[in-house]
């Protein structure tokens, strides 16, 4: 049996100072970025704690793609911190019907995960594969669930203004 790739959504790139990154990056590419939102939940581990803690990372997503380029703003730790450096953070792959079937299939292959975001039953909703297993580089799997992604101000996003990839717009 043939397996079916799945296409990437977006390359994740982690940068310091996001409104200087869209700036930066809409005069290098052409490409225009929608409003700044946050990843935000209650409920994220990674290596920096393994016990789900809050987690509210700024980010931005190009309007052309895919894939489509997700700018990310240091933030706490782990796996978006500034230890992390400025650069190339991930592939992210939208939309998964069955999160944690891959994460046990890429466990299998000795491929490990570092850094999850948990819906209420403690069940994985976003992961991110442990870079030094895959030659630096992370693959995020974000499940076809809503993700808690609000407003720069902590509001809702307007529908009419996202420009975020489709699920990401909903609250947990």
């Amino acid at each position: 049996m043939t397996k079916t790739p799945r296409l990437i959504d977006h390359i994740g790139i982690l940068v310091e100072n996001l409104e200087e990154s869209i700036v930066a990056w809409e005069k290098a590419t052409g490409y225009t970025f929608g409003p700044i939102g946050r990843y935000r939940t209650e409920r994220w581990r990674d290596h920096s704690d393994a016990t789900p803690h809050p987690h509210d990372a700024r980010i931005a997503f190009s309007a052309e793609g895919p894939p489509f380029i997700e700018l990310m703003e240091f933030h706490g730790e782990g796996t978006h911190s500034a230890k992390e450096g400025e650069g190339f953070h991930h592939f992210g792959f939208l939309d998964y019907p069955e999160v944690e079937s891959k994460m046990a299939e890429l466990a299998e292959a000795g491929i490990g995960h570092d850094g999850e975001s948990l819906d209420e039953g403690g069940r994985p909703i976003l992961w991110f594969t442990e870079k030094r297993d895959l030659n630096g580089i992370r693959l995020e799997f974000v499940a076809a669930t809503p993700q808690p992604v609000v407003a720069d101000d902590g509001s809702e996003l307007a529908e009419s203004l996202v420009t975020l990839p489709a699920g990401w717009t909903d609250q947990d």
